[in-house]
């Protein structure tokens, strides 16, 4: 019986326990929050650390951290509400992240928010680009867009289009590959003409392109080849 009336007693606590409010941001972006004027809020940037949070002078109490910056060690900033009008603060993270929150103080318990970047994360890609001389990357690069695989950190995509004239040929994008400054595009390359034709590379080079590849150096007429091309960006 004893039991039972303490699992009672904690139905309630569990019942209340609410979970984090998850706002999307960008880099630079202002959102909106909703916090708590009557209790400590939390917020946690996903798979990042805030490394500050600056309030106006007045309207809010942080934390003082080891390093002053007002986060807690594992990144989530606590913050409690002074004032009962909205304010805005800025937030900038571990990862370079820098964005502003426009405040609105209500009446409610503590509030935890998780906020999420819709900025995609070209850390990974960045390593890809620079852990090898810089041919040898291109190379690699190109080795993945030849295999139809994903480097780490790069944003693999179809792409839509219609088939353009490019001299001879006719010329359609399928599908990109896109890092942190390279990006490769995988070309579908077509001789619309009665004869065959040689590949000439340097008449696909112009200012931006950093390498190109074929499936083959010749087209025989009416036949088709892939062209794989990396540019900077």
């Amino acid at each position: 019986m004893k039991s039972l009336l303490l699992l009672a007693a904690l139905l309630p606590a569990v019942a209340v326990a609410a979970p984090p409010t998850t706002i999307p941001f960008s880099n630079n972006e202002t959102i909106t929050l909703n916090l708590s004027s009557m209790d400590i809020n939390r917020l946690v940037v996903q798979d990042d650390k805030i490394t500050s949070v600056t309030c106006p002078t007045g309207f809010c109490t942080l934390p003082i951290s080891e390093e002053g910056a007002g986060v807690d060690p594992q990144g989530a900033a606590l913050i409690t509400i002074d004032v009962l009008e909205p304010f805005t603060l800025y937030v900038t993270t571990q990862k370079g992240r820098s964005f502003g929150a426009f405040v609105r103080p209500l009446a409610v318990p503590a509030v935890t928010t998780l906020l999420v970047s819709t900025d995609r994360d070209t850390e990974q890609a960045a390593k890809f680009e620079h852990q090898s001389p810089y041919s040898e990357t291109l190379a690699r690069l190109i080795r993945h867009m030849v295999t139809d695989t994903q480097p780490d950190g790069f944003l693999k995509q179809s792409v839509t289009s219609k088939p353009s004239p490019f001299g001879l040929f006719s010329l359609q994008a399928l599908r990109s590959y896109q890092g942190e400054s390279l990006t490769g595009v995988v070309y579908y390359l077509k001789n619309p003409t009665t004869q065959a034709v040689t590949i000439e590379p340097d008449s696909f080079y112009q200012k931006g392109v950093y390498a190109v590849a074929f499936s083959a150096n010749r087209i025989p007429p009416g036949g088709s080849i892939y062209l794989y091309q990396i540019t900077g960006r």
